[in-house]
This record gives C-alpha cells, sequence and structure tokens, in this order.
C-alpha cells in the first residue's frame, strides 16, 4: 500500500483491508516521503484487529516514483499473491477471497485482473464524497496484449499477480514516473496469461477529476507525466523492434496509415459538403 500525506484516504484503505473476507494477507505500507505520525497513529489505532500483519515502511524524503515505492513493498513480500492496494483506492469485501480462489483453480495462470468499477469522488473536509460511478472493463472482457498496446487496461487495485512472477520479469521500472504500471503490465501479459474474474465489479478505482496537490490522482494531476513517459515507453519499445527488424515495416505502416486516414477525411469533408448543398436546395425549392 503506497500513501503520501493523505491520512483522510488511508483511513479508509486500512478499513478495507481490515473488512476483507479472506484474513490470511500480510499488509506491507510503504509510507514515501511522507509525514510519519499519522500513518504511525492510524495503524497504532488499529493495532489490535491488524493482528501483528502489517508492517509499515516509512521512506524519508521519498523514493523517487511511484513504481519504485510499489517495489519497497512487493520485494518484502513472502506470500504466494501480491496486488498493490493504493491508499485511495477500494474493494469488495470478498476480493481477496474470490482471487486466490481463481488463481488456486488456474495454476497456469500468471495473474488474475477483476471487474472494475471507477469511483469520483470529491474531498469536503476530511471525508470523500461519492459523486458518481462508471464501469472500468478490458473489452471484451479479456486481459489482451491488443488491447494493452492501446492503453493500460488494468489498473493496480483489480490485478493480483504471482509473487513468483517478479523474480521471472523484474519489477516495476523504477525510472518511470507514470505509466509504470502499464509498463509492467505489457511484460506480464508476453510472460503469460492473465485472467478476467468477476461477473461483478471486485475492485474500486476512486477518481477525484477536480483535486489538486495530495489528493489528486496521478492520471489527473500528473497528466503531462502520463503522456511523456507512455512517449517513452513506446519508443523503446520501438527501438527494440527496430533492432531485430528494422525500420522498412514500419516506415510503410506509418505511411500507410496516414494515407488511409487522410483518405478517410477527404470523404467525410466532402460528404459533409454535399450534404449542405443539398439541404440548401431541398430549403430553397420549398420556399419557391
Amino acid at each position: 500500500m503506497r500513501t503520501k500525506d493523505r491520512p483522510q484516504l488511508l483511513r479508509r484503505a486500512l478499513d478495507d483491508v481490515l473488512a476483507q473476507s479472506l484474513t490470511d494477507w500480510r499488509l506491507i505500507i510503504v509510507n514515501d516521503g511522507g509525514r510519519v505520525a499519522p500513518v504511525d497513529e492510524l495503524v497504532s489505532a488499529r493495532r489490535t484487529a491488524m493482528a501483528g500483519r502489517v508492517e509499515v515502511i516509512h521512506v524519508e524524503g521519498g523514493s523517487g516514483s511511484m513504481e519504485a515505492a510499489a517495489n519497497l513493498g512487493a520485494q518484502q513480500a513472502h506470500g504466494e499473491y501480491v496486488v498493490v492496494h493504493d491508499d485511495d483506492d477500494t474493494w469488495d469485501r470478498d476480493f481477496l477471497s474470490v482471487m486466490t480462489r481463481a488463481l488456486d483453480a488456474d495454476p497456469e495462470a500468471v495473474g488474475a485482473a477483476a471487474r472494475t468499477e471507477i469511483v469520483f469522488e470529491k474531498i469536503v473536509g476530511d471525508k470523500a464524497i461519492e459523486i458518481g460511478r462508471a464501469p472500468f472493463v478490458p473489452p471484451g472482457e479479456m486481459v489482451s496484449m491488443y488491447d494493452l498496446l492501446q492503453t493500460n487496461r488494468v489498473v493496480p487495485i483489480a490485478l493480483v499477480v504471482r509473487r513468483r512472477v517478479y523474480d521471472e520479469i523484474g519489477w516495476y521500472d523504477p525510472a518511470l514516473k507514470a505509466v509504470g504500471d502499464w509498463e509492467f503490465n505489457l511484460r506480464l501479459v508476453r510472460h503469460g496469461r492473465v485472467i478476467f474474474v468477476g461477473e461483478e465489479p471486485l475492485a474500486y478505482w476512486h477518481q477525484r477529476p477536480h483535486a489538486t496537490g495530495a489528493s489528486s490522482n496521478s492520471v489527473f494531476g500528473e497528466s503531462l507525466d502520463h503522456m511523456q513517459f507512455d512517449r517513452m515507453v513506446r519508443d523503446r519499445l520501438l527501438q527494440e523492434y527496430i533492432d531485430k527488424n528494422g525500420i522498412g515495416g514500419l516506415l510503410y505502416l506509418s505511411k500507410y496509415i496516414e494515407e488511409t486516414a487522410r483518405h478517410y477525411s477527404l470523404q467525410q469533408t466532402v460528404r459533409r459538403a454535399v450534404h449542405r448543398v443539398t439541404s440548401r436546395l431541398r430549403i430553397g425549392r420549398r420556399r419557391s
């Protein structure tokens, strides 16, 4: 669980984990450069309920990126499965139970992604007030490379990964200050099959589109970083592809796409122009 100076959200996240119907878990909190006292106070208030299942790592000055913080937590995990529960997201109370059962039943799968719902909210005082919801699912209700090539389809709160897989494919890239979960998912799906779980939403991705500062989501508060690091990941992998396969096919494909897009754009422009002219002619006839 990554956190930094969001005690009102961390309080909810801690209670969310404690509410899980499956109790065989261990929580590792990475306080990534935030104030120490609020985190320790919230954990101490739940010490009895935690029953020795919690560890807190305070990173003075911060780890440098969200991905570096995720690595600090995941590397301390010794169970069979790992999931990143950020301090602003939540689960259905049966999330851990359903997801681990699904992976137990499919030992060849490297991970499992839960049906996810976006929860829109705003911060009022020390509370988060819900203002709406929307579904967030991979197209076709499956996790595929085809879809991940376009954009990230699985957010951390919804993804349970076998712990051994980190040793096999590597950790989150600490150099990425954004889109690190997407880059990890690209490697994960190349490595093996990720199953899609849940007829109903089991994971809730909370978003605060208008929040600023510590309460904001990185997808909104750091949108420029998302765009730049998205381009960086694509460029790095494109270079690897060119080193192995040459540049000829990509040159052809990029020009073909550009010319095709221009052709259809011209067709649409002509259709709109013809529609406007014929509409005016009809109006003129009616008036006459």
